[in-house]
């Protein structure tokens, strides 16, 4: 039976139970599987850009994801510093904004509306993604959640509403200690070699600017 999208979900699964089996699911996706999954976290990351600079007026030109995990977002023109500020914050913002979201519907029994609502946001996206790896990673999680959204089973749906949601929050800060790991690993390297302070401070310079490029 489908179920009505936007309907609570109903079952008789403890909701403490279920919360505490998805935080651990979706710790294990996101953090020791984060080389295969940090894709979807990516999705969510240029998505936060894109959806902010859309909200402050910005045309979105064309959103690309690289296989190593990294992506850009562009706009039509030069952002001001007014709205480039706030957007390039969401990026890092957007995919824990998500999640908390996901978890809104989620506790209140909307487990079904999670998947909608991630779907319509991706539909959306894909129409200004660019490049073969947002054209296959995009298109696969919308089939995804669309099997979980009608097909899957009652108990099923509340249990990966919950995991996405969790899944959602913890890569966001997975994503970020893996930007400053980086950033420290850069410098302590740069700092052993001879010249180390002055050259250490430069390629953390660099480390920083070169996650910001790939992450804006």
């Amino acid at each position: 039976m489908t179920p009505v999208p936007l309907a609570a979900t109903v079952t008789d699964a403890d909701p403490v139970r279920v919360a505490v089996l998805a935080a651990v699911i979706a710790w294990v996706g996101a953090v020791p599987m984060y080389v295969v999954t940090n894709l979807a976290a990516t999705v969510a990351h240029e998505g936060g850009h894109a959806l902010l600079g859309r909200l402050l007026g910005q045309k979105v030109t064309s959103i690309r994801l690289q296989r190593n995990g990294a992506g850009a977002t562009y706009f039509g023109g030069d952002l001001p510093w007014a709205v480039s500020i706030p957007v390039i914050m969401m990026g890092h913002l957007g995919p824990s904004a998500f999640g908390l979201g996901a978890a809104w519907l989620a506790v209140r029994g909307y487990t079904v509306a999670v998947f909608w609502a991630s779907l319509a946001f991706l539909l959306l996206m894909l129409f200004v993604v660019r490049g073969p790896v947002g054209w296959l990673v995009v298109p696969v999680l919308i089939v995804l959640l669309f099997l979980v959204a009608v097909y899957a089973e009652a108990d099923t749906q509340v249990l990966l509403a919950y995991v996405w949601a969790w899944f959602l929050l913890i890569a966001a800060v997975e994503d970020s200690l893996v930007v400053m790991r980086n950033a420290v690993y850069a410098t302590v390297t740069a700092m052993a070699a001879p010249g180390g302070v002055d050259r250490g401070r430069l390629r953390c310079i660099r480390a920083a600017a070169t996650q910001h490029q790939l992450r804006q």
